[in-house]
């Protein structure tokens, strides 16, 4: 008898296969890590995924369902403050969240949604 073994998917699973995959059409290399992998001190938000394109300079940190996004500001911080560029990525309907929880902070903002299968992304925009 054979067992279909189906993978099931998160929506961070599908933001950040994506994410990898616009690295690759861009020619450039980038893996999709815990945050804690990439930053030892990455306090709180150590479990946040990240895709990291080390040739770029940029970390992408992708806010899950259950996260708040001002939890993201200290590693924000401290990877800006060694050159890197931070975007976090957010379901577009808490982008109004991130904006009020990551004012001020050294990043860029992403809202992502779903188009049928596909994830879409939405312009850059400062918190």
């Amino acid at each position: 008898m054979a067992v279909a073994v189906l993978d099931a998917a998160t929506e961070v699973d599908l933001v950040a296969l994506e994410t990898v995959k616009i690295y690759g059409r861009a020619g450039e290399h980038a893996v999709d890590v815990p945050l804690v992998e990439f930053l030892a001190d990455a306090g709180g938000a150590g479990s946040i995924r990240a895709v990291v394109s080390e040739t770029a300079r940029t970390a992408e940190l992708i806010v899950d369902a259950g996260v708040d996004p001002s939890m993201l500001a200290p590693a924000a911080w401290r990877l800006a403050g060694r050159g890197w560029t931070v975007t976090v990525l957010v379901a577009l309907d808490r982008i109004g969240e991130a904006h009020a929880g990551l004012r001020g902070v050294p990043c860029r903002l992403q809202p992502w949604w779903f188009d049928g299968d596909a994830v879409v992304f939405g312009a850059h925009e400062l918190p």
